[in-house]
């Protein structure tokens, strides 16, 4: 959490709405009333300091007696959770919160790695809704046009690479950033690991369910793959 914090407070954030949320799991034979169970509005004896620079329009702290995956469930436009451990949560191990949001992502989602500013960003594309939807929420920060992105996508047969990534590049170039594409060739999850170890950008953008249509986030998949070998958010 402590490196979710820094991350927001890196970042400028202008007429932006700040939640910061605290869930814990009720202990056993404690039965919260329906209303400590949804996030709810409280003081914390010692709220986290919002840097000033961050420019938001307000922040209101909540609380909830709800298991934080649940909690988190939340419709809003961003939601940033830290990592801790050498990979995404001890390897993203069943039952995390963050891996269960990356299984039912309720909105998009930043899994903090570290607190620095974002300068250097890859977004990955396959012409998939769910890839075209990343390039959206990266189009819409409020710091894109600070940003170098690479537009990558991967040639396995069954990507449109050229619309994929000319979608993409008119988006966030209108929105902004200085953008390049690269293309690779061969299986994603490969390629765009070894795209990553090369590149070390400060953030990547993927979705958690491309072309092959899955339904969930399975262990093996691309989205799975890479963001256990997560040093970047």
């Amino acid at each position: 959490s402590d490196v979710a914090w820094l991350f927001v407070n890196s970042h400028s954030w202008p007429g932006w709405h700040l939640e910061v949320l605290e869930a814990h799991i009720p202990d056993i034979g404690e039965r919260p009333s329906p209303e400590e169970a949804e996030p709810h509005a409280w003081t914390p004896p010692e709220p986290r300091g919002v840097f000033a620079e961050a420019g938001f329009a307000d922040v209101t702290y909540l609380t909830a007696a709800a298991d934080p995956r649940i909690a988190l469930s939340r419709d809003t436009g961003l939601i940033v959770v830290g990592a801790r451990g050498p990979g995404l949560l001890k390897s993203l191990h069943l039952g995390s919160t963050a891996e269960w949001l990356l299984v039912h992502p309720p909105a998009p989602m930043v899994i903090a790695r570290h607190g620095g500013t974002v300068r250097d960003a890859v977004v990955c594309v396959d012409g998939s809704g769910h890839a075209e939807r990343v390039t959206e929420v990266v189009a819409t920060l409020p710091f894109v046009a600070q940003l170098n992105i690479t537009v990558l996508a991967v040639e396995d047969g069954r990507t449109d690479v050229d619309s994929a990534t000319r979608v993409a590049e008119e988006r966030l170039t209108s929105a902004g950033a200085r953008v390049n594409v690269e293309v690779a060739t061969g299986k994603p999850t490969k390629e765009i690991e070894r795209h990553i170890e090369k590149s070390q950008p400060d953030l990547l953008g993927l979705g958690t369910m491309g072309l092959t249509g899955l339904r969930r986030m399975r262990l093996g998949s691309t989205a799975g793959s890479v963001a256990r070998a997560a040093t970047w958010s």
